[in-house]
C-alpha cells in the first residue's frame, strides 16, 4: 500500500473513533444537546435582529434571549406541568376510590340505546366483556399515570440539570453559532451548490415541522380546557394538556379525548353536553389546524401527514417525549437528504444528454445530430 494511501485511511480511520467517541461521551447528554439546537434555530433570526440593534454585542443579545425563554416558555411550562401533575393525581385518585367509573356508564347501553346494543350483540360483542375491558383499561392507565408521576418527582434534580445544561449550550450556540455552522458546512462532502439547497430545505422543513406542532399544540389545547371547563368536565386543564400533545398525532389528534368524552357524556344522560362537546371538537378544535398552522408555518415545506405520524409514534417510543419532535427532525433531514440526491441525479442526466447528442454513432462514424 503506498504511503499515501496509507496515511490517508489511517486519518480517515483517526476521524471515524474521535467523532464515535465523543458522540459517545455526549450521550447521556443527547437530549439537552438537541433541546439546546432547536431553540438556537427557532431564535436564530431574533438573535440577529438584537444584535443588529446592540451594535455586534453578541454575548449580551445571547444572554437576553435566554432571559426570555426562562420568563416566557420556561416558568409557564413549569407551571403548566405542575397543573397537569395535579390533574392526573386527581384523575387517579377519582379512578383508584371508584368515584369514576367509566365502565358502569355501558351497563345503561340497551335500555337507553337498544339498536345499538342489538347491533353489538349480532357482531357477537357481549357489553359485560367490554365493560370489564374499559374498567381494566382505565385502571391500567391510572397505574401508569401514578408510576410515571412518582419517577418525575423522583428525577426532579436530573431534569433541572439537564434544562441548566441545555441552557448553557444554547447560551454558547448562539455566541458561536455562525462559526459552528461555517465549519461544519465547509466540512460536508458535497457541491456548494448541493449543500445550499440541502441546509435551506432542511432548516426549512425543520423550523415550520416544529413551528406547526407547537403552534397547533397549544392552540388546540387551550380550546380544549375550555371546552371541558364550560361544560364542568373535572380537571380540564389535564385533559386540555392531553389534547395539547395529542395534537402533534396525525390523523386524529385530540379527537382521542374530546370524542370520547362527548361520547360518555351522552351515555351518561347528558346529551346536551355530549353534542355541545362533539360539535365543537370537531369544528373548531380539529379544524383549528388547518387555521393556525398555515398563518404561523406559511408556505414553507412540512413533512407529509402520514411521515409524521410513524415518526412521531416511533420517536415517542423510541425516545420519549423529546421524540415527539425528535421523530418529524429526523423525517425532516430523510426527506431532505432524498431530495437533493434525486435534483443531483436528475441534473446529472440533464448535462448528460447533450454529451450524447454530439457524440459520434459507434457504428458509421458519423457525428449525430
Amino acid at each position: 500500500m503506498p504511503d499515501r494511501t496509507r496515511r490517508t485511511v489511517f486519518g480517515n480511520s483517526i476521524v471515524i473513533l474521535a467523532t464515535v467517541g465523543m458522540l459517545v461521551v455526549l450521550s447521556p447528554f443527547w437530549a439537552a444537546i438537541f433541546w439546546a439546537i432547536v431553540l438556537a434555530i427557532l431564535f436564530w433570526p431574533l438573535r440577529q435582529r438584537l444584535i443588529d440593534r446592540m451594535l455586534g454585542w453578541t454575548a449580551v443579545s445571547s444572554g437576553l434571549i435566554i432571559v426570555l425563554i426562562v420568563i416566557f416558555i420556561l416558568f409557564p411550562a413549569f407551571l403548566i406541568a405542575g397543573l397537569i401533575a395535579d390533574g392526573a393525581a386527581a384523575v387517579v385518585a377519582q379512578i383508584q376510590s371508584g368515584a369514576f367509573k367509566p365502565a358502569e356508564v355501558l351497563e345503561t347501553l340497551p335500555t337507553r340505546f337498544p339498536k345499538v346494543a342489538d347491533f353489538l350483540s349480532q357482531l357477537g360483542l357481549d357489553i359485560g366483556l367490554i365493560k370489564s375491558m374499559v374498567g381494566q383499561g382505565f385502571v391500567s392507565a391510572g397505574q401508569f399515570a401514578v408510576s410515571n408521576i412518582a419517577v418525575i418527582g423522583q428525577s426532579a434534580s436530573a431534569f433541572l440539570f439537564n434544562v441548566f445544561l441545555a441552557l448553557y449550550v444554547l447560551f454558547a450556540l448562539l455566541q458561536n453559532g455562525d462559526r459552528i455552522y461555517r465549519s461544519f458546512y465547509d466540512s460536508f462532502p458535497a457541491s456548494e451548490h448541493s449543500k445550499i439547497k440541502f441546509f435551506g430545505a432542511f432548516s426549512d422543513m425543520a423550523v415550520a415541522t416544529i413551528k406547526g406542532m407547537v403552534s397547533v399544540g397549544i392552540v388546540q389545547a387551550i380550546l380544549g380546557g375550555a371546552i371541558f371547563w364550560f361544560l364542568d368536565v373535572p380537571s380540564p386543564v389535564f385533559w386540555g394538556a392531553l389534547m395539547g400533545l395529542f395534537s402533534v398525532v396525525p390523523p386524529f389528534g385530540a379527537a382521542f379525548i374530546w370524542g370520547p368524552a362527548g361520547l360518555m357524556m351522552m351515555l351518561n344522560g347528558n346529551f346536551q353536553g355530549g353534542l355541545v362537546l362533539l360539535a365543537f371538537g370537531a369544528g373548531v378544535i380539529s379544524m383549528s389546524d388547518n387555521v393556525v398552522r398555515p398563518i404561523v408555518v406559511g408556505r414553507a415545506s412540512s413533512v407529509p401527514g402520514y411521515m409524521v405520524l410513524v415518526t412521531t409514534l416511533g420517536g415517542l417510543a423510541m425516545f420519549g417525549l423529546t421524540g415527539l419532535v425528535l421523530g418529524p427532525v429526523i423525517a425532516s433531514l430523510f426527506l431532505s437528504v432524498w431530495r437533493l440526491f434525486d435534483e443531483a441525479e436528475h441534473e446529472s442526466s440533464v448535462t448528460a444528454e447533450p454529451e450524447r447528442s454530439d457524440a459520434s454513432d459507434p457504428a458509421t462514424g458519423e457525428e449525430t445530430s
